[in-house]
């Protein structure tokens, strides 16, 4: 059995002065937080060989914690801060080594629930606090390790169903969680050739998936599902020096990566990275 907490004090204000107060008046902000965060695991180990486990979290983002970059809100004129968003999460999982350890296989259940979900704006793109009540919950499965001698490989695969539960907004009710994609899968593999010899070579490639994904509450916009294909060739010509060549998103396909409330930043497309690197 495992447990601890986590709390902090968080003192914040904000100040906007000057120009014609008949227009626009000063507004002075103060607020302070005391969050506390418990969390519990119960964990069992049959033998070396497998563990089982059950998790127990809550965590909090107090108002007003990142006051420069408005990723959390402070909304001037209300003369309140946002109320502070707050998640619990429950997890129930296994995890197996296989193969005589050489391959470490997990899988978990999970659910996230999220109180006053912080959103943001679809016109102005500023982070917001709200009222929304939103739940994720879902199944991860990863698999890692040596297959055969010098054969490496790691795969992952989640499944997120994800909903808003309440919200202020009654036609948000229902919808999918902006950025949560529903599936989303990773493959890598590097099989590693003659590795004591002078000779050698490394040789891998594998994929990146991820399912479209909407970028408001409301489910107005959404981008399409990224798919990456890579690959890495290098050699090493002593225990200092190695070379190598990586290429990416070699479909040379419209991806997306930097995600915002409806609007979206493309991925660089087909990409060719050369390296030599030492260690000492």
């Amino acid at each position: 059995v495992k447990g601890g907490f986590r709390w902090d004090r968080w003192k914040t204000a904000y100040n906007m002065t000057g120009g014609d107060v008949s227009k626009n008046p000063d507004i002075h902000l103060k607020d302070t937080s005391n969050v506390f965060n418990p969390n519990v695991s119960l964990i069992a180990t049959p033998d070396e060989h497998q563990t089982y486990y059950f998790t127990w979290a809550s965590s909090t983002t107090p108002m007003g914690m990142y006051v420069t970059n408005g990723s959390v809100p402070i909304r001037p004129g209300t003369n309140s801060f946002a109320s502070p968003e707050k998640s619990q999460l429950y997890e129930v999982g296994a995890k197996y080594s296989i193969l005589h350890d050489r391959l470490g296989a997990t899988i978990s259940l999970f659910r996230l629930d999220k109180g006053n979900a912080i959103n943001m704006d679809p016109v102005t793109g500023e982070a917001q606090g709200s009222s929304d009540r939103q739940r994720n919950q879902g199944l991860e499965l990863s698999v890692g390790g040596i297959i055969l001698p010098g054969w490496n490989v790691s795969a992952t695969y989640a499944l997120y169903d994800s909903s808003t539960l309440a919200s202020g907004t009654a036609a948000n009710v229902g919808k999918k969680v902006q950025y949560v994609p529903h599936n989303q899968a990773t493959l890598w593999s590097v099989y590693n050739a003659f590795p004591t010899k002078p000779y050698n070579i490394a040789l891998g490639g594998g994929l990146t998936w991820r399912q479209g994904v909407w970028l408001d509450a409301g489910n107005t916009a959404r981008v399409p599902a990224n798919l990456d294909f890579s690959a890495v060739i290098s050699h090493r010509f002593n225990e200092h020096w190695k070379i190598s060549m990586n290429g990416y998103n070699l479909a040379n396909r419209l991806n997306y990566q930097s995600l915002f409330s409806n609007r979206a930043t493309p991925s660089a497309g087909r990409m060719f990275l050369g390296e030599v690197s030492v260690a000492y």
